[in-house]
């Protein structure tokens, strides 16, 4: 039996219009017109100014592909879900349990300690291929290493008390991080750290964007396996917040590092490829869809995990689900292993 690859389609151009012709989803834009079989399309992304129909929608929910609403920075402001999800009610009354127990704080350590991991994993493997300049990565190397093990202390089971004290220790980590990748850059592109909505220069503009197609496909991996997007244990669940997406992101957001890394240190990024102005820099049409095509890339590798080869963007997914296998385990069983990443 020949297995069908598919494929998450992203549409950024203006003025698109997507409906259904003859059972194929049709894009239109001006005089050209692009059919594609539904059986091919596991997402469809939609940005910008592009309009769908209601037969395309229904035909999308037909072969359970889901649609995704982004804004202008790349972050999912609305999706179209398809119905089978699984046994849901089971697993978030356990999430619940969770936010104040012994088992919350050692996910939220572990799914920290994954993200520190990448971090100093990712610096010692650019390091390595810049010989002589091991100095320039030593100190943040050590930074990172140092929460990872105060991170590791703070856990007296107590998440509410220590939930500060872990943010400031990720925080000090990620400001080392960042200040190191900066340096790596062409000078005129270097940035003075973390900026988000809105980014204050090309890197974080970049870097934002990716971060948001990562939300999306954490958020679809928390539906999926039935975790409560809204429920979170470091991020406080707030009204209409998805605090649960914003843990659970993180020992993945080193795939958008990479990939935003590597298109400035290749040379790949131009200064046609954003909107400046005085607050702000954002990523304009030039410039998303190769941002967009370096990331669907790098997801699309695949890596050795757990003995085999997978693509990163479904490892998301596999850990997402043995992540609600912890919550569904008996009380006092020995906890299944999770976040087995080794990918450097």
């Amino acid at each position: 039996m020949r297995t069908v690859e598919l494929m998450q389609l992203f549409i950024n151009t203006p003025g698109t219009f997507i409906t259904q012709k003859d059972e194929c989803l049709r894009l239109k834009q001006k005089e050209k017109v692009f059919d594609i079989s539904p059986l091919k399309v596991e997402s469809l992304v939609i940005s910008n100014q592009a309009m769908i129909s209601t037969q395309a929608v229904a035909l999308a929910l037909e072969h359970n592909i889901d649609i995704i609403f982004m804004d202008a920075y790349g972050n999912p402001v609305g999706r179209v879900w398809f119905s089978k999800m699984g046994s849901t009610v089971l697993i978030r009354r356990r999430q619940l349990e969770a936010m104040d127990s012994p088992l919350g704080f050692q996910l939220v350590i572990d799914m920290i300690n994954q993200k520190l991991t990448n971090q100093t994993r990712f610096l010692k493997k650019l390091m390595h291929a810049r010989p002589g300049r091991e100095e320039h990565f030593s100190t943040p190397i050590q930074n990172i290493e140092k929460a990872g093990v105060d991170i590791t202390l703070c856990n007296d089971g107590k998440l509410e008390s220590a939930r500060n004290r872990l943010m400031g220790l990720e925080g000090a980590a990620g400001r080392s991080y960042f200040q190191c990748l900066s340096k790596l850059l062409p000078e005129k592109y270097q940035f003075q750290g973390r900026s988000r909505i809105p980014a204050k220069d090309p890197f974080n503009a970049s870097l934002n964007y990716c971060y948001g197609i990562l939300y999306s496909l954490v958020e679809k991996a928390c539906i999926l396996s039935g975790l409560d997007p809204y429920v979170g244990y470091l991020h406080t669940d707030n009204y209409n917040k998805k605090s649960f997406v914003f843990d659970l992101i993180e020992p993945f957001r080193i795939y958008g590092d990479e990939t935003v890394l590597y298109l400035f240190t290749g040379k790949k990024i131009k200064d046609e490829f954003f909107d400046f102005s005085d607050q702000a820099v954002s990523l304009n049409q030039k410039g998303k869809p190769v941002v967009v095509e370096a990331m669907n890339g790098h997801l699309d590798e695949s890596i050795r995990y757990r003995r085999r080869n997978v693509k990163r963007r479904y490892i998301v997914q596999h850990e997402a689900h043995r992540m609600a296998n912890i919550l569904l385990a008996d009380t006092g069983a020995t906890m299944p292993d999770w976040l087995e990443i080794k990918e450097f």
